[in-house]
């Protein structure tokens, strides 16, 4: 099995073979404005690879969802107790 890292700029994301990086490539990415993704997957090809990311960030996209709605509502409370107990 494979790792796989992915580079972003503004419009696309790149999966490249973590082994098959050098130097000269991730410079050159630099220089093009990519960034490095702080994800790594191992697959056993591009395809699998781009599919376990996405799976990845979609499924933490919902979790920060979750969250976010849970403290929207505990908050509303507080707020709303605080506001007339003063």
């Amino acid at each position: 099995m494979n790792s796989y890292v992915f580079y972003i700029n503004d419009i696309s994301v790149n999966v490249y073979q973590k082994k098959r990086l050098t130097p000269e490539l991730k410079k050159a990415l630099r220089e093009d404005g990519f960034h490095k993704m702080p994800f790594e997957a191992p697959a056993e090809n591009e395809s699998a690879a781009t599919d376990l990311m996405l799976r990845h960030f979609n499924d933490n996209a919902d979790m920060l969802k979750v969250f976010a709605e849970d403290n929207a509502i505990s908050h509303t409370i507080f707020a709303t107790l605080y506001a007339s107990s003063s």
